[in-house]
């Protein structure tokens, strides 16, 4: 059985079917409406791979996209460290060329399923301190490989779904390099935009899935203060649902996202953090109850959405130097 990949595109000679973007986004609505767990490997698929077709070579991808629809592979990406989060262009992890090979020593931090990857698209610095953002590279790195150690982050929901990587000269051939040599920022800026840009579709379904057995749960209530939560939450979704119909359109047209994808950003955590508060505020001290403490973590978790994928405070740069040109 082919795997179907809910990519919005995914070349069949690589081992699976995209669904196109009108499909997927339907098939995605379907599957948070009822619920269903997460795509296992979702990161590689929605955020991953997009890079990798726009900047691997044939032989390449030949060799890393077939194993991902069927997560026979299971990739994480590591962009962020300790002291470089939203602003990638600082990071630390340096990578000398040692004959056909990168050695690669660093840390990073936050990478989503990072203790159970098997490989991980990694940003290193192959320049100078100096040279910002034109001194990264991409790298593919094995994390098996000796000198790479993993640890769990639990973070404050109870759930370790983040993970901090040790890299301790770990070697990387230089034929696992993604694009050019200090060229990684091409790539990072591509990763970004799918990741902003289509991780909204199947994110908005799982929130839309929340909101309407939110309704149900107020069914009745005259509590003003709880009734003015769920319409902001309904206002806010609404936008959000507008956002992904126009992306879906632009995607089906075979435009490519640009940086307004900063805005649906924006958005979406506008919507997450406003569905798991009206939530909260239905619930009241019930939430607390052991019954209902997945309320209590889907809140915590939405604290986060201003932070992962990009800060705010960098999407609104993003949206007002580069969407709407204002001076820096």
């Amino acid at each position: 059985m082919t795997p179907v990949s809910l990519s919005v595109s995914w070349p069949e000679r690589y081992g699976g079917r995209g669904l196109g973007p009108e499909a997927a986004a339907v098939v995605s609505a379907a599957l948070g409406r009822s619920e269903a767990p997460d795509v296992v490997n979702y990161l590689a698929l929605d955020v991953v791979a997009p890079g990798l077709m726009e900047f691997a070579t044939e032989e390449q991808l030949e060799r890393w996209l077939p194993p991902m629809p069927g997560a026979s592979e299971i990739w994480c990406q590591m962009f962020s460290e300790p002291d470089a989060g939203s602003d990638l262009a600082s990071l630390r992890t340096t990578a000398q060329i040692d004959g056909d090979a990168y050695v690669v020593t660093g840390a990073k931090v936050w990478s989503t399923w990072g203790q159970f990857a098997d490989r991980g698209l990694a940003l290193v610095r192959t320049g100078s301190a100096e040279s910002r953002h034109r001194g990264i590279t991409a790298v593919v790195i094995d994390m098996n490989a000796p000198g790479a150690t993993v640890r769990p982050l639990t973070a404050m929901n109870g759930v370790a779904e983040f993970a901090e990587v040790f890299l301790s000269d770990v070697v990387v051939p230089v034929a696992d390099r993604v694009g050019d040599h200090d060229g990684g920022w091409a790539v990072t800026m591509a990763m970004l935009a799918a990741e902003r840009g289509t991780y909204p579709i199947r994110r908005g379904s799982v929130l839309r899935a929340a909101l309407s057995r939110l309704r149900r749960t107020i069914d009745g209530t005259t509590d003003r203060e709880v009734r003015r939560a769920v319409v902001d939450a309904e206002i806010v979704m609404r936008l959000l649902d507008l956002r992904i119909a126009g992306m879906v359109r632009r995607l089906a047209a075979g435009e490519t996202l640009g940086d307004d994808v900063a805005a649906t950003k924006m958005i979406l955590t506008r919507a997450e953090q406003s569905v798991r508060s009206a939530e909260l505020a239905a619930l009241g001290v019930d939430a607390l109850a052991p019954a209902d403490n997945g309320i209590v973590a889907d809140w915590l978790y939405s604290r986060a959405a201003s932070i992962y994928g990009g800060s705010a405070q960098i999407q609104r740069s993003l949206i007002g130097e580069r969407v709407l040109g204002l001076p820096r």
